[in-house]
C-alpha cells in the first residue's frame, strides 16, 4: 500500500523522531561545550529549557545526563509524544503547552532556566521582527539573571545556491528517509523556501509525505541589529561543534549566545 499525505513530519511525531534522532547526542555535546564556557550553571542539576521542544529528543539526552529539563510546544501531539518518552527515561522534567511568543503563566511555572536553547534554525520559523522580539522577551523572562540562551542559526550570505540534505533513520520495523531542498530567496525577498519529501516504510506499506514552508533569512548585520533592540544581548558566537568563532570568519551554521541585559 502506498499513500500520499500532506503535512510532512509534524503531524506524525514518531516519524519526526525517528528521522531526526540520529546525531542528537552530538548536537547536545556542542551546546554543552558552549554552556560550560558561558553559563553560570550548566552541569548536572542545572535547568535546561527548550522552546518548541517537539518530540523532546534533546531533552531526553539532557535528562539522561543529569540535567533538569523543561520544554514547551504548541502542538499537543508532539507534547504527548515527548511526555511519554520522558516518562520512560526518568529524570527531572516538566513540559507545558505554549508557543514561541506566548508568555503564558504555564511557562513561567516551569521556573527560571540556567540554559535555554533553540537549535537548528527553529527561530527562523518566526515570520517577522516583531515575533522574534516577542520571543526574546519571553525567553528573557524565563531565564535566571545569569542564564544564557543558545540559538543555533544559519545566517544568509549572498550568491547562495539550491542546497539539499538527506536524512535516514530506522526504529523497529519503521524506516524513514527525508530529502530536504532549500531554495534561496529571490532578490529583495527574505524567505527561504524549504521543500521536504518523506518516505516512511513500514511492514504494512509505504507512505509518502510532502511539506513546504518558509524560513526567514538574516544577514549578520540584520541579525545583530535585531538582537541589539531586544530584551537580550549578544555575548559570543560559536561554531556547530561548540568552538569559539575566530574573528569574523563566516560560518555555515553558528551558535549565538544571548544573555539578559
Amino acid at each position: 500500500m502506498t499513500s500520499d499525505l500532506g503535512g510532512g513530519l509534524y503531524l506524525d511525531p514518531a516519524l519526526y523522531d525517528v528521522v531526526n534522532a540520529q546525531g542528537t547526542a552530538r548536537e547536545i555535546d556542542a551546546l554543552d561545550r558552549v554552556a560550560r564556557r558561558c553559563a553560570a550553571r550548566s552541569g548536572p542539576g542545572a535547568v535546561w529549557l527548550e522552546p518548541g521542544c517537539g518530540t523532546g529528543r534533546y531533552l531526553r539526552v539532557l535528562a539522561r545526563r543529569g540535567r533538569r529539563v523543561r520544554g514547551y510546544d504548541s502542538l499537543p501531539a508532539m507534547l504527548a509524544y515527548a511526555r511519554a518518552r520522558l516518562v520512560r527515561g526518568g529524570g527531572d522534567w516538566r513540559l507545558a503547552a505554549g508557543s514561541f511568543t506566548d508568555p503564558a503563566a504555564d511557562l513561567v511555572d516551569l521556573g527560571p532556566a540556567d540554559v535555554a536553547f533553540c537549535p537548528v534554525n527553529s527561530l527562523r520559523h518566526l515570520a517577522d521582527d516583531g515575533a522574534v522580539l516577542a520571543h526574546l522577551a519571553q525567553i528573557a523572562a524565563l531565564l535566571a539573571p545569569d542564564g544564557v540562551y543558545l540559538v543555533g542559526i544559519d545566517l544568509h550570505h549572498e550568491n547562495r545556491v539550491i542546497e539539499e540534505d538527506v536524512w535516514e533513520g530506522a526504529r523497529g520495523g519503521l524506516h524513514v528517509t527525508q530529502v530536504v531542498q532549500y531554495l534561496p530567496p529571490a532578490a529583495g525577498d527574505r524567505r527561504e523556501r524549504v521543500i521536504v519529501e518523506v518516505m516512511a516504510t513500514r511492514p504494512r506499506g509505504v507512505e509518502h509525505r510532502s511539506h513546504r514552508y518558509d524560513l526567514r533569512t538574516y544577514t549578520e548585520r540584520e541579525w545583530r541589529a535585531l538582537v541589539d533592540g531586544s530584551a537580550l544581548r549578544r555575548r559570543a558566537t560559536f561554531d556547530a561543534r561548540g568552538r569559539p568563532r575566530e574573528g569574523t570568519a563566516r560560518l555555515p551554521y553558528q551558535i549565538e549566545v544571548l544573555e539578559p541585559r
